[in-house]
């Protein structure tokens, strides 16, 4: 498809996400709205999802991490009378109808999900929701003859500041930048067992002095363009098919995740099966891998085989618990990975958190021996009650094998590969380092501060596995031996310290500030390794406003 075709469709798109926020934020801002009853949103790196600020909150909701479940439970929702139902409030102040009221806020509180195609706009039909109201809820559940139809969209604008890591890794160059994306779609019930949704997607960075990374750029593209179809709905559960173009998001997203903070959002293209039982949870895939391209349209590489079986259960005496089979070939490179994985999470009687995720990956890698690696992740957390701040405070340990031998390093050797996750979210915020042959100890804290800001504070302190090299986040080693790399002297890789607030306007605009500092260990102080200043620190600040409308 042509550039200019392109560009074409680029201004529409962002011409009319700039009128549905501007009406949304407009309408807001029109508004008395008592936020007193909304939970804190920390916005951190991701999802954008609310945090409930109460004592029995488990792991996920603090990490922002959505439940695998929400994308198979929502898809073919009965058909809903078309807005605005709700203006017909039931008046009673009777027990029942206020717990029914908070149900709706909640439900509310919790209309946007990971991915929008798990969005669930529901609470603008119930009578006991009372508001706040955006412009954009027009255009949320109409009624046709045709079936119930949902528009929406996401608009996001990023400054970056980055001293001595603009690239991968610490590299000795400074750059300042804008980042813009903006996302729309459409989501098109024809009946209960039948659905069409689709998602467009454009990504673009201004200002910068060097080149943009792959996940900041990409014109104008389908993200998402599916086709469900409900199977079976019985006591036996719920069963949905789908075919087409659609990201993935499991569990903590350690392993699967459509990138959020990326500019760019990773996507797939194949099939699913998603079945659903209470609490049981089974999602069946096989994909291909859709590689961004710039400047034409996002294919399918057929190269890049991605598959596998996530399951999930519930309120076990465990906790939840998921449980996982992950095949990613990539023919084009050669080798072929199989990941068993599993974690459990949630909270005891006395208040205590817990995280814990594991898995063991064999296969064939590029070297000569068979794939043999793995990684585990243990985190325990409390909610620490004050007068004056109530902060909750976890402590992770990540590890993750990597390859023995240096000349052997690179995409697919023998350590482990963490496959597609959000990196971002767990092992630091300038994203320096993929969960491969990495040791991370870290302590992590959330803060409300107030009833519309929160503050995260998230310290690591870096160690290779080997003494071989460490790797960035699309996995590749830092010092490539088939390039002149050096192997590494020591495997003190450094500290990195992260603060992030979160500024949030109303539940549905958003603005963060972060700043983060890294503090270069002992295996940047080769000439060979390090920048050439000797400057091995580095800093990250960033500013950024969402609206989602």
């Amino acid at each position: 498809m042509s550039r200019k075709i392109f560009r074409r469709r680029r201004a529409f798109a962002s011409a009319l996400s700039i009128v549905l926020a501007g009406f949304s934020v407009g309408d807001i801002a029109a508004q008395t709205i008592d936020q007193s009853g909304l939970e804190n949103v920390i916005v951190q790196t991701a999802m954008q999802e609310p945090v409930v600020n109460d004592e029995s909150i488990t792991a996920d909701a603090y990490l922002q991490v959505e439940p695998v479940e929400e994308s198979v439970s929502t898809p073919l929702a009965e058909p809903v009378p078309s807005y605005p139902s709700y203006a017909s409030a039931v008046p009673c102040n009777c027990a029942a109808n206020k717990d029914k009221e908070a149900a709706a806020m909640a439900a509310f509180k919790k209309a946007y999900g990971g991915v929008f195609y798990g969005n669930n706009f529901s609470y603008l039909n119930d009578p006991h929701f009372k508001g706040p109201t955006f412009f954009s809820d027009n255009f949320k559940n109409l009624d046709t003859p045709f079936g119930t139809m949902s528009f929406g969209g996401e608009s996001r604008y990023r400054y970056h500041n980055e001293r001595n890591h603009r690239g991968v890794g610490v590299t000795g160059n400074d750059d300042n930048f804008w980042l813009t994306r903006q996302r729309l779609y459409a989501d098109w019930k024809l009946c209960d067992a039948v659905r069409l949704y689709g998602e467009v997607l454009d990504a673009d960075s201004y200002g910068e002095n060097f080149n943009p990374r792959p996940i900041e750029v990409n014109e104008l593209d389908i993200q998402n363009l599916f086709a469900d179809v409900k199977l079976f709905d019985n006591d036996f559960g719920k069963f949905t098919l789908r075919v087409g173009r659609q990201e993935l998001l499991y569990g903590a997203q350690r392993t699967v995740s459509p990138l959020d903070w990326a500019n760019t959002r990773r996507t797939f293209e194949g099939v699913r099966g998603l079945y659903q039982n209470g609490d049981t949870s089974l999602d069946m895939f096989w994909t291909e891998f859709v590689a961004v391209d710039p400047d034409d349209a996002d294919e399918a590489d057929s190269a890049q085989d991605f598959y596998g079986i996530y399951a999930t259960q519930k309120n076990t005496g465990l906790g939840d618990l998921e449980t996982y089979y992950l095949g990613y070939d990539d023919t084009r490179a050669g080798f072929s990975l199989h990941t068993i994985g599993s974690r459990v999470s949630g909270a005891t009687k006395n208040k205590i958190l817990y995280d814990f995720e594991g898995a063991y990956q064999f296969g064939e890698d590029v070297t000569a021996e068979d794939h043999s690696a793995g990684f585990f992740t243990a985190g325990l957390g409390r909610k620490v009650e004050t007068n004056f701040l109530s902060p909750t405070v976890w402590f992770y340990y990540d590890y993750a094998s990597g390859e023995e031998d240096f000349a052997d390093a690179a995409r697919g050797d023998g350590g482990y590969d963490h496959l597609f996750p959000l990196a971002h979210k767990y092992n630091g915020f300038m994203d320096l380092f993929g969960r491969k042959n990495l040791h991370d100890f870290n302590i992590f804290s959330l803060t409300p501060l107030n009833e519309k800001v929160s503050m995260i504070v998230w310290y690591h302190y870096f160690r290779l596995v080997e003494d071989t090299t460490p790797y960035s986040v699309v996995m590749t080693p830092y010092e490539n031996p088939n390039a002149g790399g050096t192997q590494a002297l020591s495997k003190d890789l450094g500290h990195e310290i992260d603060i992030l607030f979160n500024i949030n306007l109303n539940a549905r605009n958003n603005i963060l500030l972060g700043y983060s500092h890294f503090a270069a260990g002992d295996y940047y102080d080769p000439a060979t390794i390090g920048p050439a200043d000797e400057d091995n620190d580095a800093d990250f600040f960033y500013a950024q406003f969402q609206t989602q409308y």
